[in-house]
């Protein structure tokens, strides 16, 4: 039987340019190729160029819409890959006072394709683990399952319907390695919807082009008197 040929895979992703396309993508929204261009410094045909090689290896999708094509990543497989590969990589070495604010932000709070990553996003399964509202799960292949008062609090104070998250043809809740903190946060049905949750209510804002988060006054308020969460202030 004939393997995989990982080789295919590994060379896109030793492309750095590649590697930056893909990690705007990482915010889980779509893009276009203008788009694209104007968060880099490529040239619009080296990004249609890279998206196109992109593409063919299923590891981002188009989608047309109108005259336009939105590109996004194509499963929750590749970001998953994205982030293991970001835990074995050397961290790019600060050039200037832009770059050093932009790392912190990233450190802080980022999305790791449709769920929160970084100090934010560890912080965040610390405080649903603690309060048993999530529990470790060896039955299935998620690791976490929503304990009966975790269902009634996600019910009344995020307004999360557990059934419904459950019905959804993905993982419930599962940990996923964190690259700065060098902890699990949680990614899967639950952290998207959390996710959600707390862009609807303005605690945090989300930014074009960009993986940082901000948290915004009342979101720092929310989480600090609700969730028991403290951030350092970038």
């Amino acid at each position: 039987m004939n393997s995989p040929d990982v080789t295919t895979i590994l060379r896109l992703l030793s492309d750095k340019s590649r590697v930056t396309i893909l990690d705007i993508l990482m915010d889980g929204r779509a893009y276009t190729v203008n788009e694209i261009t104007s968060f880099t410094k490529l040239k619009q045909h080296t990004v249609s160029y890279h998206l196109k090689l992109l593409t063919e290896a299923k590891l981002t999708t188009v989608t047309q819409y109108g005259k336009f094509r939105y590109y996004s990543i194509s499963d929750t497989i590749t970001p998953e890959l994205f982030e293991m590969l970001s835990n074995y990589s050397p961290l790019e070495p600060t050039k200037s006072y832009n770059q050093h604010f932009a790392k912190k932000e990233l450190k802080q709070a980022r999305t790791c394709y449709d769920h929160l990553a970084g100090e934010l996003g560890v912080k965040i399964k610390d405080f649903l683990t603690s309060e048993n509202i999530i529990a470790e799960n060896k039955s299935t292949n998620d690791n976490y399952i929503v304990t009966t008062s975790g269902e009634g609090f996600l019910k009344e104070e995020l307004n999360i319907n557990v059934t419904d998250l459950k019905n959804k043809k993905r993982k419930f809740c599962i940990n996923c390695l964190d690259w700065s903190e060098r902890k699990n946060h949680i990614a899967g049905a639950l952290a998207k919807a959390i996710l959600d949750f707390l862009i609807e209510k303005q605690y945090i804002i989300r930014h074009s082009g960009s993986r940082a988060i901000t948290i915004t006054d009342k979101g720092k308020l929310f989480f600090k008197e609700n969730w028991h969460i403290i951030l350092a202030d970038n």
